[in-house]
């Protein structure tokens, strides 16, 4: 099990913050150490991540899943974002042009495995084919609003789609390898209740940013 962080506060005390040189040096160092359905735990300060963090209780507001392409010695990140639905970046932009003006993404990012996942090349397969048949899939901004309806009432019948929240794409990647995803409010599935789970481990003694 991941180590608890029930606050950004607590994680921000945890993990001193460094600048972007040495988050982009330490990303370097462990970059080999990444694999195919790996976890990135993102904090970020949006007011749309605070109401997440303040209704799952948890230092994390996005969840991405890694993709690694052995063949091609790249490793990239596969997320649900707002406005641009589901995309594939190289994991290096996170360190040092996430938001595509030549910047770091603006937070904290953890790292993190599912045992059952990571110790299965078969399921890291799926997984891989599962994201890349769902790139472009809309996350648009009426998401805004079904977030909140889900996070306060755990309902999701007056807002029924087949778009994704980042929380609701990792919980569909679940489902495609038959790993039980984690239950929180109804139909409400946050970032935390992944770093939560008993499976989930960090890989870091440190954060990544």
């Amino acid at each position: 099990m991941a180590l608890p962080l029930y606050k950004k506060s607590k994680l921000e005390k945890l993990f001193p913050r460094s600048d972007s040189d040495t988050n982009l040096q330490n990303y370097n160092k462990i970059r080999s150490e990444l694999q195919t359905g790996d976890f990135l735990f993102f904090s970020g300060d949006h007011w749309l991540s605070s109401l997440i963090r303040s209704r799952s209780r948890s230092a994390w507001s996005h969840v991405g899943i890694v993709i690694k392409l052995e063949e091609l010695d790249r490793v990239f990140l596969v997320e649900s974002v707002l406005e641009n639905g589901i995309r594939m970046v190289p994991m290096s932009f996170v360190f040092k042009d996430y938001d595509g003006a030549g910047k770091p993404y603006v937070g904290r990012v953890g790292w993190a495995r599912h045992t059952e996942i990571g110790s299965d090349p078969k399921k890291q397969r799926i997984i891989k084919e599962f994201c890349l048949d769902n790139l472009t899939k809309q996350y648009d901004r009426a998401e805004y609003y079904r977030i909140l309806w889900r996070s306060f009432t755990g309902l999701r019948e007056i807002f029924e789609d087949d778009k994704y929240t980042c929380a609701e794409f990792i919980k569909a990647a679940f489902e495609k390898v038959n790993v039980e995803p984690p239950r929180e409010y109804g139909y409400f599935i946050s970032p935390g209740a992944y770093w939560r789970m008993e499976e989930m481990e960090m890989m870091s003694d440190r954060l990544l940013i």
